[in-house]
């Protein structure tokens, strides 16, 4: 019966080292998702201060130069926040199943 319940212990403690390595890949990914986001919106504004540096300050010059770029920056920004948030509710899923969630 002592066998069983060391047994059960070591399966336990070995799942919950693969899900903390899990977790800290995660955290990893995360991190990097929120720096490719920060970056998306930092190329827009630079974009948008590089045309008014260049003396394109009128509306119907401004706008169709500028658009694409802002939207491009947007759609990266608010796909990789998502994507954040999804990884971080399977961590917390993770943590969850093997019993680490406090």
């Amino acid at each position: 019966m002592e066998n069983i319940v060391e047994d059960n212990m070591e399966y336990s403690t070995e799942n919950r080292k693969k899900a903390k390595i899990q977790i800290k890949i995660i955290f990893v990914i995360r991190v990097l998702l929120w720096l490719v986001a920060l970056l998306a919106t930092v190329n827009w504004i630079i974009y948008s201060v590089k045309l008014y540096a260049d003396g394109i300050v009128i509306p119907e010059q401004y706008s169709p130069l500028l658009r694409p770029v802002l939207y491009r920056g947007v759609i990266v920004a608010v796909l990789s926040i998502a994507a954040s948030f999804a990884l971080y509710a399977l961590a917390k899923y993770i943590k969850k199943k093997n019993g680490m969630l406090y």
